[in-house]
């Protein structure tokens, strides 16, 4: 998989982990392109995919 692809799919997740807002698409794509890109540099262009990552921990209710 080439790297835009990566980045792509990357910026997919993290919006869709924070809830699929609007208008963020640049943060999110700029987020996905410093995380992937710190992979490729360091030799493991797979790191960070869905199968690696760590999810977005839920918040706590207030119960807790």
């Amino acid at each position: 998989m080439d790297i835009e692809q990566r980045i792509r799919e990357r910026a997919y997740e993290i919006w869709d982990a924070k809830g699929r807002p609007e208008g963020q698409d640049a943060e999110h794509w700029l987020q996905a392109r410093e995380e992937v890109e710190h992979f490729y540099k360091e030799g493991n262009p797979l790191a960070g995919s869905v199968e690696s990552s760590v999810a977005i921990p839920m918040p706590k209710s207030e119960r807790e």
